[in-house]
């Protein structure tokens, strides 16, 4: 109890010992006139934007697992399929704005993002040749293994015969 006491005790000296608010000189801006920053766009603009960057990421991932195939996709890691498809939905998503939130379509921002996306799917591509290239063989080739030539007589030889 005796804390709260002198904390109350400290505000009311504090407030004795502040000036007067009449004698504030009139060069200071009043705070009750600034208005707080808002954010730049409709508020459906910002849920627009994250319903986007979900399909984005359900549509990379398809998309990667069509065109590198299914199989190549299994051996990548987790956390490199994680980066890649998260980055790539992020640079659709800021191409989107940047086509949205400028007066022209193709503008330096739009430029940048794309050139993001066009970088990434690069990197993606060379994820999936890199796995590609080393993926373990699944059975070596042996003579137990290999398929039997079996050469049959042609009809030609028989007719002459």
């Amino acid at each position: 109890m005796e804390v709260n006491e002198r904390l109350e005790q400290e505000k009311t000296a504090e407030m004795l010992s502040e000036p007067e608010l009449d004698s504030v000189p009139e060069s200071i801006p009043e705070v009750a006139d600034a208005q707080p920053e808002q954010a730049t766009g409709p508020a459906w603009l910002r849920l627009a934007y994250s319903f986007e960057f979900l399909i984005a990421v359900i549509a990379i991932l398809l998309l990667w697992s069509q065109v590198g195939g299914q199989g190549h996709m299994d051996l990548l890691p987790w956390y490199t399929k994680l980066a890649c498809v998260l980055s790539m939905a992020w640079f659709c998503v800021r191409f989107t704005a940047g086509v949205v939130e400028q007066p022209k379509a193709w503008n330096r921002h739009t430029l940048v993002w794309f050139a993001g996306i066009v970088l990434m799917a690069a990197i993606m591509s060379g994820i999936v040749y890199y796995y590609h290239l080393h993926e373990a063989q699944d059975e070596p080739d042996t003579e137990d293994s290999t398929a039997a030539v079996v050469t049959f007589p042609s009809w030609h030889d028989q007719t002459n015969r």
